[in-house]
């Protein structure tokens, strides 16, 4: 089988997510009202798959909907996104993932709970044939049965929470990837392993500090960073990170440039805050709109 080329797979996780932006969270035996909601696709590699599709790269996706996916036009959603979905699993026994997320308007701070339902029986044990697969938000365990040619396709990894939960699992999956994109806080939990990690293994890290931009350490230590100097009016942060990862990549992949890949993705993340809904990531014509006004960006 040949390599697809420009070809993202993503693994991970299909939720639905429902949001709720409020202007306070609850307090114990209260109840508020929501001042809005929002009910869609979400999923840390389902929302990467989108973004990759709005930015004219191709996309797969491999992840494990529930029973219920048909009938609530998941799949079918997926699909009218450009994704490809020939990888999807359907469990027959349990529902797809759930995530319930507050929002509380006033500083985007997010509250969330989450059912991994049909997401805990996802396995991949195929050969993929891409050019390039992104891993996120899953059991670091997924990466050992992971069958990629490494001479021809690279590998990133978002680990999500489970840094700061199960750190040597994930120090024990980064030393199989070829670049890790991570945010401030699980950068923090792993800090003390993370040189070694770049010295030895890895070409780069990426770490998302939502605001503050982004930075990249690469190889020399040398530290690369990007951040937009206008106004963002936040509305919702769900999927920022997704977002973020996929123009990175993207761009990555087109130009092998630290400094472009930074400021493409800082720039769809800036976006996507200011959009509603986890997978509504921003298409290629409005990062490359907002990245016309150069004196908005400041490069370190």
């Amino acid at each position: 089988m040949s390599l697809d080329k420009q070809v993202h797979t993503s693994v991970g996780n299909i939720n639905i997510d429902f949001i709720a932006f409020v202007d306070e969270i609850p307090k114990p035996d209260h109840n508020i009202f929501a001042k809005e909601t929002w009910i869609g696709l979400g999923g840390a590699a389902t929302n990467y798959s989108i973004a990759v599709s709005r930015l004219n790269h191709k996309a797969k996706l491999i992840a494990r909907a529930g029973k219920d996916s048909i009938k609530l036009g998941l799949i079918e959603w997926i699909k009218k996104e450009g994704v490809d979905i020939t990888l999807i699993e359907i469990d027959k026994n349990e529902s797809t993932g759930l995530t319930m997320i507050i929002v509380d308007r006033k500083n985007g701070t997010r509250t969330m709970i989450s059912a991994r339902n049909a997401n805990n029986s996802l396995k991949v044990d195929r050969k993929i044939d891409s050019q390039h697969v992104h891993i996120s938000s899953v059991d670091p365990e997924i990466l050992n049965s992971l069958k990629v040619d490494r001479n021809k396709t690279t590998i990133s990894y978002d680990p999500g929470g489970i840094a700061c939960i199960n750190k040597e699992k994930t120090i024990e999956a980064i030393k199989k990837v070829n670049w890790v994109l991570m945010n401030q806080n699980e950068f923090n939990c792993l800090n003390s392993s993370l040189t070694s990690l770049i010295n030895n293994y890895i070409d780069f890290i990426v770490v998302k500090m939502g605001s503050m931009g982004a930075r990249l350490i690469d190889k020399n230590n040398k530290v690369h960073h990007a951040s937009y100097k206008g106004k963002v009016s936040q509305l919702d942060p769900t999927g920022a990170g997704d977002a973020f990862n996929a123009a990175f990549n993207v761009k990555y992949i087109e130009t092998k440039n630290f400094e472009t890949s930074l400021r493409f993705a800082v720039t769809s993340g800036s976006i996507k805050v200011e959009k509603i809904g986890s997978s509504n990531s921003p298409y290629l014509n409005e990062i490359n709109s907002m990245l016309k006004y150069s004196e908005y960006f400041s490069n370190i």
